[in-house]
Order: C-alpha cells, then sequence, then structure tokens
C-alpha cells in the first residue's frame, strides 16, 4: 500500500521561517531555526524526510521513536525518515540550525552512514545527543561551508558536496551519540530494556503480545515484565501499547492515509476494533483525534 504524506502545517511552520537557504525542495537550511509557537508540533508527527536539529539556545524535551531526551543547548537531534518526532516542551528561547534533507535526497546520504555500522547503530538507536561547548565551533563553521556550498548555483558537484560536507558533521558528532548510548547499556536491566525496546520498534505493527518478545529474548513474559516495569515503570505490554498508539496517532496527523487504510497498516482486524483500541486510550475516536489538536 503506497503511503502519501501530507503536506501539512509541519511543512508550513518550517518552509515559512526566515533565513533558509535551499537547494530546490530537497535540501533547505535555516541560520536560525526555531519552532516557538509551531502548531504542528503539538502532537507526534511522522517524517519522510532526514531532519537534523542542532540546538545552540535553549532546551527541548520529548521522543524520537518513544526514546525519550529532556536536553539543554548544545544538543543535536536527527530524525531519519519513518521516525516519530514529538516535542512535548520547547522553552521561549529555543534556537538553532536545521537542515532537512527530503525523501529523495535523503537516500543520497543514507547509503553512506549506513556503511559505517557504529555510526549507523549510534544514530539510529540514540537519536539525539549532548555536545559540548568546545564542539561548537566546529559546528557553526559546518553549517557556515553548508550554507557557501548550497548557494554555489553553477557548481555542478554542489549536491556530492553537500552529501559528504554533511558526512563529515555526523562523522565528529559520533562520539557524542555513542557516548549516550554506551550509558544505557551500562547495566545488565539497560541492555535488556535497549534490546526490547529495539525488537518492538522491529515488530510492533505485526506483533503485539508480550510473550512474543519474551521468546526473542529467552525470557518468560512474567520476568520480562518485572524487568520492563522496575526499570522504566512500565510493562512489557504497556510498552508494545505504546509504540501502536504513537505510530497511530502520528499517521493520522501527518498522512492523508484513510482510518481503514492505518487500520490495515497497524494490522488491526477491523476498523472497528481498532477505532475501540485508539479509544480506550486516547479517550477520543481516531476520526476525533485528526481533526483536533489533541
Amino acid at each position: 500500500m503506497e503511503r502519501k504524506v501530507t503536506p501539512l502545517s509541519w511543512q508550513t511552520d518550517i518552509i515559512n521561517q526566515a533565513n533558509r537557504t535551499s537547494i530546490g525542495a530537497d535540501i533547505i537550511l535555516f541560520d536560525n531555526f526555531t519552532l516557538v509557537g509551531a502548531p504542528a508540533f503539538n502532537f507526534p508527527f511522522k517524517f519522510d524526510m532526514l531532519f537534523l536539529v542542532v540546538c545552540t539556545k535553549g532546551n527541548a524535551i520529548g521522543t524520537v521513536d518513544f526514546q525519550p531526551y529532556n536536553l539543554s543547548a548544545p544538543f543535536a537531534i536527527i530524525v531519519r525518515p519513518n521516525q516519530i518526532l514529538h516535542y512535548e516542551h520547547i522553552s521561549e528561547d529555543f534556537a538553532g540550525y536545521c537542515l532537512v534533507l527530503s525523501h529523495r535526497f535523503a537516500p543520497e546520504l543514507l547509503p553512506l552512514i549506513d556503511k559505517q555500522a557504529a555510526l549507523s547503530a549510534a544514530i539510529q538507536e540514540n537519536p539525539y545527543a549532548q555536545l559540548d561547548r568546545e564542539s561548537m565551533p566546529f559546528v557553526k563553521k559546518y553549517f557556515f561551508m553548508l550554507k557557501k556550498i548550497m548557494a554555489m548555483a553553477d557548481n555542478p558537484c554542489r549536491l556530492e558536496m553537500v552529501k559528504h560536507l554533511t558526512m563529515l558533521f555526523f562523522y565528529m558528532a559520533y562520539p557524542f551519540f555513542q557516548k549516550h548510548l554506551d550509558a544505557t547499556k551500562q547495566t545488565r536491566q539497560g541492555f535488556l530494556v535497549e534490546q526490547f525496546t529495539s525488537l518492538v520498534r522491529e515488530n510492533y505493527r505485526h506483533e503485539r503480545d508480550a510473550a512474543f518478545y519474551a521468546d526473542k529474548l529467552n525470557l518468560t513474559p512474567k520476568y520480562l515484565s518485572q524487568v520492563l516495569k522496575s526499570a522504566t515503570g512500565k510493562s512489557a505490554s504497556d510498552w508494545i501499547d505504546d509504540f501502536v498508539m504513537l505510530e497511530a496517532k502520528a499517521l493520522l496527523k501527518s498522512t492523508n492515509m484513510t482510518i481503514q487504510q492505518i487500520c490495515y497498516e497497524l494490522n488491526f482486524p477491523t476498523q472497528s476494533f481498532f477505532g475501540k483500541y485508539f479509544k480506550r486510550r486516547v479517550g477520543v475516536s481516531p476520526k476525533m483525534y485528526r481533526e483536533g489538536n489533541l
């Protein structure tokens, strides 16, 4: 089934900002980026692009594919295509840089990232990183050079230059992403939580039984839920339901898929069953959620 992403308000909120440099609609750079007052980001949103934000001032709280963050400047967030971003709080003084790579250009860059297994895993499993003040001169030079290259309209190699310069940024940022990832795996519980959530992220559209994940981890469902409850405050079933609901909310808000299509996408037997499942957890029907700003 083809999934179409509608040009909803998040694109208006981003693209209409000042200090914008672009190469068509494929690469867009913002020098003074802010999300304050952007209503589209008040709920989970699924992107069809690669979205890189470096915050130089302020703080933000939220999740990327249910991986929570609470960060103060300087920090970086990388949202890959089909990941779900949710800002729960953005400070009034939030500012920084933003690079948007469309679904047409991102596939040019992502294979280069994925060839570097450690780099790819660090960004995929931990899509945000706390930077340090010593790294900021490099970050500023990167965006300065990127802007200059994007303005070279007569240079037939500028797309390649953008691609490889952006890889240089990822190489620079890699230790910061890896540092947090390593910290989450230092304990047995932390390692198990990371393994479980990774499995859920890969399978929740088709597998909503905790026993499936326990079997993959060679554990009993009871023990798995006990560990998760102790480490995170949520059982295995709670985690699975949360992933399903995050995807459902994002699809309702950021695509023009019908509710019936979303029902099939998430492997529900009927639209009625999906509607009851959604309302029991959110308090309103899928249709009401799509039409409102809940």
